[in-house]
């Protein structure tokens, strides 16, 4: 007598993982993600003893237990960004870190254009720092497009200031991200230099500007 083994399938990656773990749903109530393909993923968002928020679904990857800091907001954007995962809540919020699919976009009219609530659309980069800032209410296709080419737009330097602030001693500015309290670029009073992470590479003109706005106050 012969037996056919049964190998179970193993999660590709952590989109597939989070499916196995929780699921998908047709209820845009319960839904917390958009996936990729345009299914939403199940978070029980209406029920107020088993919901979970968008943090916490990070914790239930292998990649996320046991890291020495909590996870923040930034680790979310950036995960959002690798798993190419659209942010949504039916209460009025839209996230995103990467340009969504033709499927997410489809999924997103279906959903928006129809509600009388307006929503609030923050489109991000993978490094978290805010691209642009949109309210909208019962939109075109068309205007949804527009909207999300802001990552396909030459011009993405126009970063959210408040993001950002400066510190210095004697010999360095030094540029802080405040969304994730880290150092992100330095520069040298005296030779000009200035390093910063890959990642923050377009926000060198924004820290410029925040040394020149330094250099002013202490004039007056």
């Amino acid at each position: 007598m012969t037996y056919q083994s049964y190998h179970p399938t193993v999660p590709d990656n952590d989109t597939d993982r989070l499916i196995e773990l929780l699921g998908v749903t047709n209820n845009i109530n319960e839904a917390g993600y958009i996936l990729p393909d345009g299914r939403l993923l199940h978070m029980d968002r209406s029920n107020c003893f088993k919901r979970k928020n968008h943090l916490d679904i990070l914790k239930l990857l292998p990649s996320f237990r046991g890291q020495e800091h909590s996870i923040i907001e930034t680790d979310m954007i950036a995960f959002m960004a690798k798993e190419q995962l659209v942010r949504f809540c039916i209460n009025g919020k839209i996230h995103t870190a990467v340009k969504p699919t033709s499927k997410q976009l489809r999924k997103l009219y279906s959903v928006v254009t129809y509600r009388s609530n307006p929503f609030d659309v923050i489109i991000s980069n993978a490094a978290g720092m805010t691209l642009a800032q949109h309210l909208i209410s019962g939109p075109s296709m068309s205007a949804l497009v527009k909207i999300f080419n802001e990552y396909s737009s030459a011009n993405t330097s126009n970063f959210n200031e408040d993001e950002f602030s400066i510190e210095q001693d004697e010999k360095y500015f030094t540029l802080i991200f405040r969304s994730a309290m880290k150092t992100v670029g330095r520069m040298n009073k005296k030779s000009k230099m200035i390093k910063i992470e890959p990642l923050y590479k377009e926000a060198t003109q924004l820290f410029m500007n925040l040394i020149k706005q330094s250099d002013e106050a202490q004039l007056q």
